[in-house]
């Protein structure tokens, strides 16, 4: 008898202990998970279109453009501007989502220039063939907009402010940043609401494309 009372202790330990591992690790799961932080953008991947909405702006019915996804990244192109400025890209929905308490806010996506027909980035304040831009708002419905722009290598920059870097034709650029750690912390604080963010072209004739677009807040 006890040595049947010992088995079934030793049992009931063995037991004990596989679900005290099974809940250590459903926990380490867990905290794992909320270290790695909340991803806001869906389909950053672009396995399909939605919930993004394609965006044109002054694209007449004498220019030729694209908005699309080719193999698995989103593509944008125009031609025939006339040499009149245009937009052409696509926007996102983030909810006004609320960054307040928020320690981190990490942007990071693949981009592409593959031709542009200014030699600059233009005279109406900035106009570049790949920019990412993300629109925050206060309690007053006053808006703060982040800007990080694109343009080839060699081009005249007329707008250093709107957060201009040169890259190679025809490959992928990786950017990564957390912005809140950046100089636009006050601006985020003060504007806390996240209401979208803008991907696309502007300005003559130009082609670009995006891939992997990630904002991950903690």
């Amino acid at each position: 008898m006890k040595k049947f009372k010992f088995i079934l202790s030793l049992i009931l330990i063995i037991f004990l202990n596989i679900g005290f591992s099974i809940a250590q690790e459903e926990i380490e799961e867990f905290i794992e998970e909320e270290v790695e932080g909340l991803e806001l953008i869906q389909n950053g991947n672009f396995n399909e279109l939605i919930p993004w909405e394609i965006i044109l702006i002054n694209i007449k019915e004498t220019n030729y453009y694209e908005a699309q996804i080719y193999v698995d990244y989103f593509m944008w192109v125009r031609k025939n501007s006339e040499a009149d400025g245009g937009f052409v890209g696509i926007k996102q929905s983030l909810g006004n989502f609320d960054l307040r308490d928020k320690k981190s806010l990490k942007l990071s996506f693949d981009i592409l220039i593959s031709f542009q027909e200014l030699d600059s980035d233009g005279w109406a304040g900035g106009e570049y063939p790949a920019q990412v831009i993300l629109k925050f708002e206060n309690e007053n419905n006053e808006e703060y907009v982040y800007k990080k722009c694109f343009i080839l290598k060699g081009s005249t920059i007329n707008y250093p402010e709107n957060n201009v870097t040169e890259i190679e034709s025809g490959d992928f650029y990786h950017f990564e940043a957390d912005l809140i750690e950046e100089d636009i912390y006050n601006n985020i604080v003060s504007h806390p609401y996240l209401k979208e963010i803008i991907i696309g072209g502007s300005g003559w004739d130009f082609v670009g494309a995006v891939d992997n677009v990630s904002l991950i807040v903690k």
